[in-house]
């Protein structure tokens, strides 16, 4: 049985781990996108491998005024603006990658709040032994470490550093 999916709102936005309300097209245009200097676009069909063996975090703001919370219930689906890609085994293991906020919706709080939210699901991972995640350009490190409490593990090349948390379900001799 899977965990019920993780769902916030706040004012016209809504971000959950619901894998129906992901919009592979979306995703694709962004991933195309020059400021997503990590990645390269992807085929569709590898596209959506890569969504449904991960735990995805999805942005999305309302596009219709809508009777039920947005993006849940019948009506139409929310329109994608970012995501958070936790690859991870559920348990002991989550790899953040792919955390994006489209440019027309930046500046307005919105990676920050994604970024507690993915804190957020950390959390309730019982078991987690570690989280890591990658970051490079932009000054980011300072950013992972506040918001998550991410601490550099290795400098790598071309300025790129490799970020590491402990979860509830490390060995003590590892933490502090």
């Amino acid at each position: 049985m899977s965990p019920p999916h993780f769902t916030r709102t706040r004012d016209n936005y809504l971000i959950s781990t619901d894998p129906t309300l992901l919009s592979p097209t979306s995703i694709a245009a962004a991933f195309a996108h020059p400021s997503m200097y990590w990645c390269t676009p992807l085929p569709l069909p590898k596209l959506q491998l890569l969504l449904s063996s991960s735990l995805c975090l999805g942005l999305y703001r309302s596009t219709a005024a809508h009777s039920q919370p947005i993006g849940l219930g019948t009506g139409p689906k929310p329109e994608q603006i970012g995501l958070a890609r936790l690859v991870t085994d559920n348990v002991t293991f989550a790899y953040l990658t792919d955390v994006y906020v489209v440019e027309e919706e930046q500046g307005k709080g919105l990676g920050t709040w994604l970024t507690r939210c993915v804190g957020e699901v950390l959390e309730g991972m019982e078991g987690l032994r570690r989280a890591m995640l990658v970051t490079g350009e932009g000054g980011k490190e300072g950013f992972y470490e506040r918001e998550l409490g991410m601490e550099r593990l290795v400098q790598g090349r071309k300025g790129l550093v490799v970020m590491n948390r402990l979860g509830k379900g490390a060995a003590e001799m590892l933490k502090d």
